[in-house]
């Protein structure tokens, strides 16, 4: 079977998809720009994995509270039943997977999957005898049509170019779910062979996706478009990418809100005025840009300048060259070359100079959405001079 000519025709890259890229992308690049401390980072990963691993049991019906996961990732609980050692089994697959990340899509990948997780489950414990009625579990196989499907996906996935890996994840996640797989855990092995293939690729967000978590919550939706690929409707492939890519966006979505609470925490928002509310919204959309610049176009004083205008909002030439303890001259060049370069703006005159962010970007609604707020909140004690400089 080659899948190329299966897939192609049928997958349009459209503006969805690469709204959702561009989001990806710029998240990351947030991420690193508001620059919270490791141990924070390491709290938030904790926690995702919490969570990845509590709607991954959820969706596989072991219902078990989200503190007893936490207690059983933290070693805080000793697994006392199969629901506990079933949240220790999804762990170690995890765990798994990122030491297998240098290593291609695969059977025997899925098949070390399953054996942790379903395997592993029943044979690492005490309730296995004679008297129990657990039993161990015989290791199982897929049937040849399966196992001949995913071999030939695997390896078109492991040689293609074209889609893009976000796309492919959900390929991957969809194909193992319309198809006959083992007794038990299918949506946790998909799950799994996803966020193997969304790390081996740098996409789930520095470990912080749980796509489980939208997909549990949509769960009735996701449901039928499996019961669709099932039933082998035409277009089946493309609505799974794009429910796909809608649990993506609304998981985005969640980390920057998430990404927004600690950047407001780091800036004491709520202290802040209207005025410099608006700024420090406009430096967590766009103040990434800022490490972006070239060492060609801004010099590291320069760069230091727009870091201090940003976290400020307003700033004079006499201030910096108090700041810097440099010449009133060459303070003046650096805020001509930033007011030539359109990243700051000049307001008042004469003594009452001031420089500020530019926040009013062509081409970027959002942020003229920040500066017309900003003139209306602020009008009444706004001079017509100022007004006219903003």
């Amino acid at each position: 079977m080659i899948l190329i000519n299966k897939y192609e025709p049928v997958i349009s890259i459209d503006e969805a998809f690469l709204q959702c890229v561009q989001d990806q992308v710029e998240l990351c690049k947030i991420y690193e720009f508001i620059d919270l401390p490791d141990h924070i980072r390491n709290i938030e990963k904790l926690n995702s994995a919490i969570l990845r691993n509590y709607y991954a049991n959820a969706l596989d019906n072991n219902l078990l509270d989200i503190k007893s996961v936490k207690y059983l990732i933290n070693k805080n609980l000793r697994a006392s039943n199969m629901a506990e050692r079933a949240v220790e089994q999804y762990q170690k697959a995890e765990q798994f997977i990122d030491e297998q990340l240098h290593e291609q899509l695969s059977i025997p990948l899925l098949y070390q999957i399953e054996k942790i997780i379903i395997e592993d489950l029943y044979q690492n414990t005490g309730e296995v005898n004679l008297f129990s009625s657990q039993i161990a579990r015989i290791p199982e196989k897929l049937n040849m049509e399966s196992e001949l499907e995913l071999e030939s996906l695997f390896d078109f996935l492991n040689s293609d170019s074209e889609f893009h890996p976000i796309i492919q994840s959900w390929m991957i996640h969809f194909r193992i779910m319309s198809l006959p797989l083992f007794s038990e855990a299918k949506s946790k092995i998909a799950g799994l062979m996803q966020l193997f293939w969304l790390r081996k690729h740098k996409m789930d967000m520095f470990g912080l996706m749980s796509l489980e978590h939208e997909i549990y919550i949509n769960k009735q939706a996701y449901d039928q478009i499996i019961f669709n690929a099932i039933q082998g409707e035409e277009n089946a492939l493309n609505e799974q990418i794009t429910f796909g890519l809608q649990l993506q966006q609304v998981q985005l979505g969640r980390l920057k809100d998430l990404f927004r609470n600690y950047f407001r925490q780091q800036v004491d928002f709520e202290k802040l005025n209207p005025r410099q509310k608006n700024i420090m919204n406009y430096v967590f959309e766009r103040g990434y840009k800022l490490k972006e610049i070239d060492d060609s176009i801004l010099n590291k004083r320069q760069k230091l300048i727009m870091y201090i205008i940003q976290h400020r909002g307003f700033i004079s030439t006499k201030e910096l060259v108090n700041e810097f303890d440099c010449n009133r001259k060459t303070i003046q060049r650096d805020f001509q070359l930033l007011l030539d370069l359109g990243l700051v703006k000049s307001i008042g005159a004469g003594a009452g100079l001031r420089y500020c962010i530019n926040l009013q970007e062509k081409g970027n609604p959002l942020l003229e959405k920040y500066q017309a707020d900003f003139v209306e909140q602020n009008s009444s004690e706004i001079s017509p001079e100022i007004q006219e400089g903003l």
